[in-house]
């Protein structure tokens, strides 16, 4: 085995020589735990946001809120107080009773909620009025709640899927385009739908504003109709809601009539 050189032994000392660095522990930051805070806060969470009068039990109450109540809390090492996280939770109070009361739906079943639970329930769905919709509506027929339901109507032209075509049972504008209605289930007959829409009289309008769109309705027999009003069948519309409606023989007739009288010059 070959002897090490003078320079290399004395390099090996000096590294064994030199102490050996200790590794730093490593401290635990603790942070406030949401769910212990919220259960000294609850009570004053809940009056706060006006919550009292849903009459949850105290474990439901903090299904409830808890989602939220963590967010305001956030990731802090100090207590914040009650004040501060009832502002946070109230700064987007729209939201936050919407988030609730889709959570409310998941704790308790509709059927079984209190007339003030449903009222909170109705008056707070609005996104979700497309899943929540035909079922609020059923429930609030049952408790014979037409309060409830012109509150529900409303929320549907806003956040729904808003049909040109109103129901005749339910008054909702929600006639889908194979004639059904999306919130009670009702279908209308072709027929109704001529009436409400007062087919021929839009027609002779229609005249007016387009002439060779009218007589492509006329020759083929059949137009769409969506929220843009008339359309013949090469302008087919974009829009999903879009109804197809079929002229019957007395119907193309009146058509025919009215384009005749119409288009030919007066004579002097």
């Amino acid at each position: 085995m070959p002897r090490k050189k003078k320079g290399e032994e004395q390099e090996e000392k000096d590294t064994n020589s030199q102490p050996k660095s200790k590794k730093k522990k490593s401290s635990s930051v603790k942070y406030v735990d949401p769910n212990e805070l919220l259960d000294e806060y609850l009570e004053e969470v809940i009056n706060a946001l006006g919550l009292a009068y849903l009459n949850l039990s105290r474990e439901e109450y903090k299904e409830l809120i808890k989602e939220p109540f963590a967010g305001a809390v956030g990731e802090v090492k100090t207590k914040p107080k009650s004040k501060t996280i009832i502002n946070r939770l109230s700064a987007n109070r729209d939201s936050l009773m919407e988030f609730l009361a889709m959570k409310l739906v998941r704790i308790k079943d509709l059927e079984k909620m209190t007339e003030e639970q449903l009222e909170f329930v109705v008056y707070n769905t609005k996104n979700a009025i497309k899943d929540l919709g035909p079922r609020l509506y059923e429930i609030c027929i049952k408790k014979g709640r037409s309060d409830l339901i012109d509150v529900l109507r409303a929320n549907w032209t806003i956040y729904g899927i808003n049909s040109p075509v109103k129901c005749p049972k339910c008054m909702f504008n929600a006639i889908m385009p194979d004639l059904s209605c999306y919130i009670c289930k009702y279908t209308i007959t072709m027929k109704q739908l001529k009436e409400q829409l007062n087919v021929l009289q839009i027609l002779f309008d229609y005249f007016k504003v387009d002439p060779q769109g009218y007589k492509e309705i006329m020759m083929a027999g059949y137009f769409y109709y969506s929220w843009d009003g008339v359309l013949p069948p090469s302008k087919q519309p974009k829009d999903l809601l879009r109804f197809e409606i079929v002229l019957n023989k007395e119907e193309k007739e009146k058509l025919k009539s009215f384009y005749i009288e119409h288009s030919t010059p007066q004579t002097q």
